[in-house]
């Protein structure tokens, strides 16, 4: 992982969200979210600070509690959509790096709108993900914090620390690698770790 300001630079062999507002229908389906108060800060993700705070649900209402997880238990948020080519070459790759931690905290969010949300359980199940799935149009804030560059795929890292271990936008062919490298290192880090603000390499060393 770089520099911040490189960190967010957008790749090209991303999918970029499509234009104008996100539609409503369909929302009825999920719990309400909580409303957010005036007074939270917008932020987004730095190597340097811990991740946002958020309480979102999945679709089979369920609630997530970053209380529960941030500088507890490393985790792991995959933005997708159902029409994104680039999705279909990353998410293999997420399927692969989770494999060998299956108790692993993980919020698979889908920016699809009330077009295309019908084929998301189907596009999961053809990468064998069964993670949790959260609707990005119903945690829109949630959404921009954790997925700032309003970009398909991307893949969000946190160590146990509560920090950014690494960010992926788009694809690359190192992107698998250092992707599984990322996850060993969240899963095997102690809470109390320093900010990582280095690349993480395809085998990292012993903490």
């Amino acid at each position: 992982m770089r520099a911040a300001p490189a960190l967010l630079c957008l790749c090209l062999a991303a999918c970029a969200a499509p234009p104008g507002p996100a539609r409503a229908a369909g929302v009825a389906t999920l719990p309400p979210p909580e409303p957010e108060p005036e007074s939270f800060p917008f932020r987004t993700l730095s190597p340097s600070e811990r991740v946002p705070a958020f309480r979102v649900a999945s679709v089979d209402r369920r609630w997530f509690e970053s209380s529960t997880w941030v500088g507890k238990e490393p985790f792991v948020v995959v933005f997708f959509a159902t029409w994104c080519r680039v999705c279909e070459l990353v998410l293999p790759l997420v399927s692969q790096a989770l494999a060998p931690h299956p108790d692993l905290p993980v919020l698979l969010v889908s920016l699809d709108d009330a077009d295309t949300w019908q084929g998301v359980p189907g596009f999961l199940q053809r990468f064998r993900l069964t993670q949790p799935l959260v609707r990005g149009t119903s945690f829109p804030r949630f959404s921009s914090a954790y997925d700032p560059l309003e970009t398909v795929p991307a893949v969000a890292v946190i160590g146990r620390n509560g920090y950014l271990v690494d960010y992926q936008v788009g694809y690359a062919a190192s992107h698998g690698s250092r992707l599984a490298a990322a996850i060993e290192l969240a899963v095997r880090m102690p809470r109390d770790a320093p900010p990582f603000l280095g690349a993480p390499a395809a085998e990292p060393a012993d903490l």
